[in-house]
């Protein structure tokens, strides 16, 4: 048998054999000798049950993925509503404070308004005593201007007075105004006087007669004061010049120097008088000025003088514990400065009433000068005025 032959032959022995197996094959439950049917079964059962869970357990997770998200939409929407009304909240209270503060610092506003408008009890004061002060001031210059008259006319040897007589009567006449009032021990060892008491006994010799009493209460403190004055300035004027003492060449040289004399005279009384009329009793002192006079130990009187005004009103301010009170009371700025400006104000008026008596004083120095030089000149005059013809 060829090869060929031989292996179609077992070609076809195989295709023919596994025709019969496939006709005559056992079913797979047994294909290894063992039913599989069951256990087939089973499977099939385990993979619909596990299917079934796996739907059922996606079906849940996706129901609960959808809630937490449909839930965490709803709380991000709701946080998000409030911040929207914390937003408007926080709004609304800034409002209400800006309004808060607004009215407050309206309200103050009214409170400085109302200050700046206010008269502080000080202000009613300080007016009060400025303007006794003024007044007398004022009736103090008349005082002066009274006594500067009078005073100008003695001087000038005018008709009326001692020295038109002569020069003896106008000694005497000073003599026996001293001796009515101002008499001193030897005057009345030799019986030209009666001692007066201790107030009045050299009283035209002493510069305390003037100079202490803030104020000059009653007719004898006045008088005690100008008698100074009088002693201090021109104790006896010279005689007039009248008759041929005038109408002469020598009386004619002397009258330029005479009328010198005069003025010289006259500005020192004034300054005298001026003094003196600061202390006359030309004022009725306020509450405030009569509170700090009684705290200062003074006698406490209705009536006083610009110099006791003026000293009380400085004294009250400086230490007075109403002044100090009040001060410290007020309470804006505008009180305060008011003060500052009325002692301000006080100060000038002070400093210009010294200006005045400086004025006065620099022109009584300058003709004190005069007077000096008019003297020297006098000593080396040719002749002597002659003795009036009348």
């Amino acid at each position: 048998m060829s090869r060929a032959f031989r292996s179609v032959a077992i070609a076809v022995l195989l295709v023919v054999s596994f025709s019969i197996g496939q006709v005559l094959a056992p079913t797979p439950a047994r294909a290894f000798g063992i039913d599989i049917g069951p256990i087939l079964a089973a499977i099939s059962a385990a993979q619909s049950a596990l299917s079934t869970a796996t739907n059922t357990a996606k079906e849940v997770l996706n129901n609960t993925l959808g809630g937490i998200d449909g839930d965490l939409g709803k709380g991000f929407g709701q946080l998000t509503n409030y911040l929207k009304g914390q937003v408007g909240a926080q709004q609304q209270i800034a409002d209400a404070n800006n309004m808060v503060q607004a009215e407050l610092a309206k309200e103050v506003r009214h409170a400085e308004i109302q200050d700046l408008h206010a008269v502080n009890r000080q202000d009613c004061l300080n007016l009060e005593g400025g303007q006794a002060q003024i007044v007398a001031a004022r009736q103090s210059s008349d005082v002066a201007l009274a006594l500067d008259v009078a005073k100008g006319a003695r001087t000038r040897a005018e008709k009326g007075t001692p020295s038109w007589e002569g020069s003896g009567q106008a000694s005497q006449a000073n003599n026996n105004a001293h001796f009515s009032k101002y008499c001193d021990d030897a005057e009345a060892d030799a019986g030209l006087c009666k001692l007066p008491d201790a107030t009045m006994k050299g009283a035209d010799q002493a510069a305390t007669s003037m100079f202490t009493p803030p104020v000059y209460h009653g007719q004898d403190a006045i008088d005690r004061a100008n008698a100074y004055g009088v002693t201090l300035i021109e104790p006896v004027a010279p005689a007039a010049q009248r008759g041929s003492a005038i109408t002469s060449t020598a009386g004619q040289q002397q009258l330029p120097f005479r009328r010198s004399y005069n003025a010289a005279l006259h500005l020192a009384h004034m300054i005298v008088d001026h003094v003196l009329s600061q202390r006359a009793e030309t004022i009725t002192l306020s509450a405030a000025q009569k509170a700090e006079a009684q705290r200062e130990g003074l006698t406490v009187t209705d009536q006083g003088s610009s110099w006791e005004a003026t000293e009380l009103e400085i004294n009250r301010k400086y230490s007075g514990t109403d002044w100090q009170a009040d001060l410290q009371a007020m309470s804006s700025d505008k009180s305060v400065l008011i003060q500052i400006a009325l002692l301000d104000a006080q100060r000038n008026w002070l400093l210009w009433n010294a200006y005045k008596l400086q004025e006065m004083t620099a022109v009584a120095d300058a003709k004190r000068l005069a007077i000096e030089a008019d003297a020297a000149l006098s000593r080396h005059s040719a002749g002597t005025v002659p003795v009036p013809s009348l």
